[in-house]
């Protein structure tokens, strides 16, 4: 299982938009981070780029660690999830 294919194959905005509302920015998508109490839509999607990044808590990267944290896997798990969600064969 590649890792750069899985994290350049999912598309990180839809997996975050189905955990919250991201709204358009000027150049990237916003919203409220999901990692912590946020009221200021301080975490930023790149749809381009295919990350994330909070600038509240400090939490960021792509597809993988996304699904590591807001499912409270670990990394290898949140690899193979998205792998298999992506018919990408593993090892």
């Amino acid at each position: 299982m590649s890792l750069s294919l899985i994290q350049s194959k999912a598309d990180l905005a839809a997996i975050i938009s189905k955990h919250i509302v991201l709204r358009e920015g000027r150049k990237a998508l916003r919203g409220n981070c999901p990692f912590h109490a946020d009221q200021s839509d301080s975490f930023m999607v790149s749809p381009e780029k295919n990350v994330f990044k909070c600038f509240g808590c400090g939490k960021e990267g792509g597809p993988v660690e996304f699904v590591m944290w807001i499912e409270n896997v670990s990394f290898d798990a949140a690899s193979r999830r998205l792998a298999q969600a992506l018919g990408i064969a593993g090892d």
